[in-house]
């Protein structure tokens, strides 16, 4: 009998960016689409709670990369989750940055600030922090920079700066490169570290990351 891995991939990305992921024989993987946040204002574990009614299968493993795997420990918090792994992302709010704090400035941004001034230079900001490393990984993300789906970036960036979190999945692999820039790996403690991985590590060090995914899940079996 298959084992279940749901996916969920970061914010604006879909599931073109687990195409070198691959897994030990006996399971069987499934991208969980992002969908539409009920209002600017949703919490985060309504949110979850929707994305659970598209999990089929008991006892799923999830795996998250950065704001997906955020949101797959909110959804661990709701369902029995056989293990959870993470890419490029973080466990609870301790190991968000200091600097991502929501305050009155990050407040006002996020909810008054017109489109064209908070996302019109958008790309070399984006650009610098995703750290691609090659044509296709450039392309790739330029063309997520196109869907220009504001409103639900607004939400996923409020609720990344508000998100209160302090409690962990009982079984967690958590693999992080030492050059990731959103979530610097100072304020983290994985259980796996990817030397020089940057934040889009998942495509350009997958060789690195299917070992140690290899290993985790074949001792789930």
């Amino acid at each position: 009998m298959s084992k279940h891995i749901y996916m969920i991939s970061g914010l604006g990305a879909d599931g073109r960016v687990f195409g070198n992921l691959e897994f030990p024989p006996g399971y069987e993987a499934h991208y969980l689409p992002w969908i539409k946040p009920a209002d600017a204002n949703e919490p985060i574990e309504a949110y979850a709670a929707r994305m659970v009614e598209s999990i089929k299968h008991e006892n799923p493993i999830l795996l998250g990369l950065s704001f997906g795997g955020i949101m797959c420990v909110e959804i661990a918090r709701q369902l029995n989750a056989e293990k959870v792994i993470l890419l490029s992302s973080i466990k609870h709010r301790k190991e968000r940055p200091p600097y991502y704090s929501y305050n009155l400035l990050s407040k006002f941004i996020l909810k008054k600030m017109p489109d064209r001034l908070l996302f019109g230079r958008r790309q070399v900001i984006v650009e610098y922090f995703l750290q691609t490393e090659s044509e296709f990984e450039l392309a790739l993300l330029r063309e997520y920079l196109g869907k220009k789906d504001y409103a639900y970036t607004r939400w996923a960036l409020s609720t990344i700066l508000q998100w209160k979190n302090e409690w962990m999945p009982q079984s967690v692999v958590h693999i992080h490169g030492t050059k990731d820039r959103p979530f610097p790996i100072r304020y983290l403690q994985p259980t796996h570290r990817i030397d020089g991985g940057g934040h889009f590590m998942v495509l350009n060090r997958a060789a690195q990351i299917n070992l140690i995914l290899k290993e985790s899940l074949q001792a789930v079996l």
